[in-house]
């Protein structure tokens, strides 16, 4: 433990690098400090008493028990396993993310100390949980079933902290095992959309904005000559804006007949279209609206205004795992960047959570894609500020006039929701609603799920509704869906086309890593969706390490050895494997050929390299390899590079060897997959 890191989190004034509780003396702490002070610098207990008061943080009694004292009324533990959570407190006051309230302490503790007590009960210490899987199963159970996801979050914490800690609860193995038991216990999940619907939904949202941008001078040339015209017609922007309709004076309108006086008038809004060229973008992707005299009506023109709002909102949504309710109140200046010296521009948006945790300034990192979609939603929020200025009793500040919600209101005069508060927001619409309302934004052939899609739906989702997703139907769309789907591709980006999404997932799924799966930053990152990545993550784990079973999968000594490797696995059982590797006879991981099982760590790595995966150099390949078969194609890539890299080293040279052996390697791949194809 690296001391100089700890430091006392709670906020309040009594805490100071003075005090004698900012800093624990030691790794464990030793029994007799005194982790909390009041104001006059009085202990209020020792490291090693059953019970922490922490009256003088919270204001009002608030007690932290460990379950290892005499008299206790909580669920009783033993010493060992109350030491280590006694660890786990002051790492989650001190550390790197240390807890600013006493509140959130003691639900982190209640949330994993049943862990603990099942282990006292079985007469066994917590670090020791992976040489027992029966236990495992236990714990499963005892937890909290509304607080199953942040407890995964939690011991993923531990998990990161496990070198500064000095001991580990659960491996990864030992995490997905628990998310995979949890997760056969779910009656539904929410549907992962199947990665072709999803790249097409995607791809049409992204031509959607881009288009608008590249039109945004016409659109807002367009938008201000209205705005003056009608300024004109009724004396000024604020009368237009704050009069009730007077069916006379609107300016896009025929009136050869009757003129009213002060009025000019420029016909069917049409040609003022047709005269800014935003007719055709109009139609593309709203299509006309004819009046009763089939005039071009103007109402269309916020509409389109409506669609890139919400269409850039979907973008954001597929990209940030936001709740709706998160992105629907995100500001124009939401979207942040942070430099990091190892990984360059790291982008970030800034809002406020909903649900979990009640804080004005979160974090959710998202691909530097999002910048078309915050550039068009803050265009068009520009636009209808230059009307909400004008209206009367909105409840507008100085603020809002600053820096304007991405998604408003039409306080345009010829708008519907003028007349409407600004503190509260547009009525949210659910996903499908918004394709149903706009017809043109989606093919419904391409929407239409085809025996691949739904195989793949299933795969990830196995409880998908079978009455609602099937083949020949439409896929029916929910904004909770891009959550899931968005964090499983994240991790299982092979499952997406990737050159249609180069320049989008392998950013993202850095980024997020990197920011919800390590203790990277120090930024206010949104808890929830660090808890829903983090659970795909294990969900996905757990999946890939099942599907090792299948033909995809080959062992390069032969049938033989991948009938060692999973013998122990019985076709109906899910949880096998898993249970498998967090017992230690298998771990997994993916390399480029394929899955390594071996449960140490390999000085080989077979990331860069696959001379020693396959044998290249020796001619045997390593009995803990499996290789998949479906990897030709970058098999193949690799092989480029190789043969290009050959072409320009010295053939007497140490790195020319090397190559070579990757030579011999690529070949015995080919075999292996000729092999198995044949």
């Amino acid at each position: 433990m690296k001391l100089e890191q700890l430091c006392l989190q709670i906020d309040l004034p009594l805490v100071h690098p003075q005090a004698r509780n900012f800093r624990p003396a030691s790794w464990p702490p030793p029994p007799d400090w005194s982790p909390i002070l009041d104001a006059e610098g009085v202990a209020q207990c020792v490291y090693s008493d059953s019970v922490w008061p922490l009256d003088v943080w919270a204001g009002k009694p608030l007690k932290l028990n460990f379950g290892d004292g005499h008299k206790r009324r909580s669920a009783g533990t033993d010493k060992p396993n109350a030491d280590l959570l006694r660890q786990c407190a002051v790492w989650f006051l001190f550390g790197p993310r240390g807890c600013r309230n006493p509140a959130s302490l003691v639900g982190k503790l209640q949330i994993i100390k049943p862990i603990f007590v099942v282990c006292a009960e079985e007469r066994i210490v917590a670090t020791d949980l992976r040489r027992f899987p029966k236990v495992i199963d236990k714990v499963t159970r005892a937890l909290a079933p509304s607080n199953f996801d942040y407890a995964i979050t939690i011991l993923h914490e531990l998990l990161d902290a496990r070198d500064d800690l000095g001991f580990c609860l659960f491996d990864k193995d030992g995490l997905a095992r628990l998310v995979t038991l949890r997760s056969d216990r779910e009656i539904e999940q929410t549907p992962y959309i199947p990665p072709r619907i999803w790249t097409y939904q995607l791809s049409r949202l992204r031509e959607c904005l881009t288009i608008y941008l590249k039109h945004r001078e016409q659109v807002e040339a367009c938008f201000q000559f209205c705005l003056d015209s009608y300024a004109k017609n009724y004396g000024s922007l604020k009368q237009a804006v704050n009069s009730k309709v007077d069916g006379s004076r609107p300016p896009f309108q025929n009136r050869t007949k009757r003129k009213r006086k002060g009025c000019i008038f420029h016909g069917s809004f049409k040609k003022t279209a047709d005269r800014f060229g935003v007719t055709a973008l109009i139609e593309q992707w709203v299509g006309p609206y004819t009046g009763k005299k089939g005039e071009h009506q103007i109402t269309v023109f916020s509409q389109y205004l409506d669609l890139v709002s919400k269409v850039g909102f979907a973008y954001l949504l597929n990209f940030s795992l936001m709740r709706i309710e998160e992105g629907w109140n995100l500001r124009s200046d939401c979207l942040m960047v942070e430099q990091d010296e190892s990984f360059g521009d790291i982008h970030m948006l800034r809002g406020e959570t909903t649900k979990t945790d009640q804080d004005a300034d979160a974090r959710w990192p998202v691909s530097e894609s999002v910048k078309l979609a915050i550039e068009a939603m803050k265009h068009i929020a520009e636009l209808r500020m230059r009307c909400a200025r004008e209206r009367d009793g909105i409840g507008l500040t100085s603020a809002d006039k600053a820096n304007p919600y991405l998604l408003a209101f039409q306080y345009e005069p010829w708008g519907c929701g003028r007349s409407q508060s600004y503190r509260l927001r547009p009525a949210k619409r659910r996903y499908a609603q918004m394709t149903e309302f706009f017809p043109l934004l989606f093919d419904a052939k391409q929407l239409t799920i085809t025996e691949n899609d739904l195989r793949l739906a299933r795969l990830i989702t196995p409880s998908l509704n079978q009455d609602e997703f099937k083949v020949g139907e439409k896929w029916k769309f929910a904004w909770h869906q891009l959550r899931r789907t968005g964090a499983v591709n994240m991790l299982s980006s092979d499952m997406v086309d990737e050159p249609s999404l180069q320049f989008l997932l392998k950013h993202q799924s850095r980024v997020m890593t990197l920011y919800y799966g390590r203790n990277h930053s120090r930024l206010n990152l949104d808890r929830d969706t660090r808890t829903l990545f983090l659970k795909t993550m294990y969900q996905e784990f757990g999946r890939e390490l099942r599907e090792l079973q299948s033909p995809q999968f080959v062992s390069p000594l032969g049938p033989e050895r991948k009938a060692a490797i999973v013998h122990f696995i019985k076709e109906t059982e899910a949880t096998a494997l898993d249970k498998a590797a967090r017992q230690g006879k298998i771990g997994a991981r993916r390399i480029r050929a394929g899955f390594c099982v071996k449960n140490r760590s390999c000085p080989y790595g077979g990331h860069e390299a696959i001379a020693h995966c396959l044998g290249g150099d020796d001619g045997k390949g390593c009995p803990e390899l499996l290789v998949d078969i479906k990897k030709e194609p970058d098999i193949r890539a690799y092989e480029g590079v190789i043969d290009d890299q050959l072409s320009v080293v010295h053939p007497d040279s140490p790195r020319h060897n090397r190559l070579q052996a990757e030579k011999r390697a690529i070949s015995k791949y080919y075999e292996i997959t000729a092999t198995q194809n044949g």
